[in-house]
């Protein structure tokens, strides 16, 4: 309770217990309210004054107050205290054990920027500095350029206002590249001031400067592509963040929400979101799980079941979780070449300790070496001689390399883990336990529908994670609510879904 009151900021009027303004933030998310209206809540609806344990003649608190409680919950790491507080009562209860089964999904979210293209990035980043250095040394920045430099910057940049010929275009990029070396330049002069060199929004004009110009011959030069990949590229200088990326046909610019709950088997147990992580869109989903299970384990909560999809699998991952205690429950990518259809690597035997492999026809491997591939992952690389291979009868089955038959596997736990999942997962009692992940996605679609999940309202990753907190928060409260009026009544916390009205037709048709 003291590194919560000492997150409160100070409000207008007497000191506001942090407690209660975090309680104030996780309403805010249950109904979705822009700052202004949780505040006008606070003051006018008498269940929020109930709950908040505050007199009926309240008159509540300016709505700057929430932003700056959430800025000092930033500023002291505390995001936790959102959502962990609730949790531990839930574990004081009885109502979350360590243990038991969980399942995590993600999702997309939309940053509060605009898409830029790489013109409109550049033309963004060079007005966010001059109008931040407008502000704070504008007798210096009129002797650093030019007239014409109003005509081009005072307004926003946008794919509207460009030229429509290709040739103006180029010549508007060298322009604007032209421009930002400039200023750059200056900002570097020893007699430039120390606030000008210090400036957020100038330290990022180099960064996107550098990502897509390059200096030839003393001068400056447009790209022909981003010095980047997309996982470091600024796209808005608003929000530097947020990152572009592409999953199937949903292509966006923000982040990506990653769901923790319970999925307990027994249907009357209260199911929570114990987990929220907030990464880069451009992040893979199997970089968050051995992280994400790392901090349930130091909080106590590392399932035994962990149920994810495709994408958050690998052979690595089964065999790590596997000596952590926690088994992955989800499918894995199944071989991209050609040759499962044939001869697969299953088919062969592989004798690990003897370094030795036999086909399906019985012929052993030539050669036997260990490396590791473009990405650093140790492999083993078997191969078969090619004088055996060219006579095989059933070569056309097994490969179509004019040399021997290679196989590219990994090492031997993980391969093993890899081949027994593919096994498995096309099994009936495999894909019945599988089922259970579908859950999570109807969580997501909650948060999506009535709490805003899939839109930041704020600019920068740890603002859009503390909202996806606080969304967590309130979703496990509308839960444990309905979770306790369900045992008041003696009825079941989850109702199973109504037929329809054809469905019962059918039922009674059949009877």
């Amino acid at each position: 309770m003291r590194l919560l009151l000492s997150c409160s900021p100070g409000a207008v009027g007497p000191p506001r217990r942090a407690s209660r303004l975090a309680l104030v933030t996780v309403f805010q998310a249950m109904e979705n309210l822009t700052d202004r209206q949780a505040a006008q809540m606070v003051a006018m609806r008498m269940d929020w004054k109930y709950a908040l344990s505050l007199a009926p003649e309240d008159e509540g608190f300016d709505d700057t107050v929430l932003s700056q409680f959430r800025q000092r919950l930033l500023e002291q790491g505390a995001e936790d205290l959102v959502l962990e507080p609730l949790l531990a009562v839930c574990r004081e209860q009885g109502w979350l054990k360590a243990g038991g089964k969980q399942r995590t999904d993600s999702t997309h979210v939309l940053a509060a920027v605009r898409s830029l293209s790489r013109l409109e990035s550049v033309g963004e980043a060079l007005r966010a500095a001059l109008n931040a250095l407008a502000e704070i040394e504008p007798e210096w920045l009129l002797e650093h350029i030019e007239d014409d430099w109003f005509d081009r910057y005072v307004h926003r940049f946008e794919l509207a206002r460009f030229p429509k010929a290709q040739s103006q275009q180029e010549q508007l990029r060298q322009q604007v590249g032209h421009d930002g070396q400039r200023l750059l330049q200056a900002t570097e002069q020893p007699q430039a001031p120390q606030a000008v060199r210090a400036l957020p929004e100038v330290q990022l004009l180099r960064q996107v400067w550098q990502q897509h110009y390059e200096e030839v011959n003393g001068q400056v030069r447009w790209r022909d592509g981003p010095a980047v990949s997309s996982a470091e590229r600024i796209v808005s200088p608003y929000d530097p963040e947020a990152r572009s990326s592409r999953k199937r046909d949903t292509v966006w610019l923000g982040y990506k929400s990653h769901v923790t709950e319970t999925c307990e088997q027994d249907p009357n147990a209260l199911q929570l979101i114990v987990h929220v992580e907030t990464t880069p869109a451009t992040t893979e989903d199997h970089e968050v799980l051995a992280p994400l299970l790392e901090q349930e384990r130091q909080r106590g909560r590392a399932p035994e079941e962990m149920y994810v999809d495709m994408g958050y699998t690998s052979g690595p991952l089964l065999v790590q979780q596997a000596s952590l205690g926690t088994r992955l429950v989800g499918p894995v990518a199944e071989s991209s070449s050609w040759q499962p259809r044939g001869f697969a690597a299953q088919d062969f035997a592989v004798e690990w300790q003897a370094q030795v492999a036999r086909c399906p026809q019985g012929h052993r491997s030539q050669s036997w070496t260990e490396g590791h591939d473009k990405r650093g992952k140790p492999i083993t690389v078997i191969q078969f001689a090619k004088a055996v291979c060219q006579v095989c009868p059933v070569r056309s089955c097994c490969t179509r390399s004019p040399d021997g038959r290679s196989l590219t596997l990994a090492r031997e736990p993980v391969q093993q883990a890899l081949e027994q999942r593919r096994r498995e997962q096309v099994t009936p009692a495999f894909q019945k336990q599988y089922a259970r992940r579908a859950g999570v996605e109807a969580t997501i679609s909650q948060g999506v529908r009535t709490k805003g999940l899939r839109q930041a309202r704020c600019r920068g990753q740890d603002k859009v994670h503390l909202h996806h907190l606080q969304i967590a928060a309130a979703i496990n409260l509308v839960r444990i609510d309905s979770w306790l009026c369900a045992r008041q009544q003696d009825r079941p916390a989850r109702r199973k879904r109504p037929l329809s009205r054809f469905a019962r037709l059918q039922q009674r048709e059949a009877s």
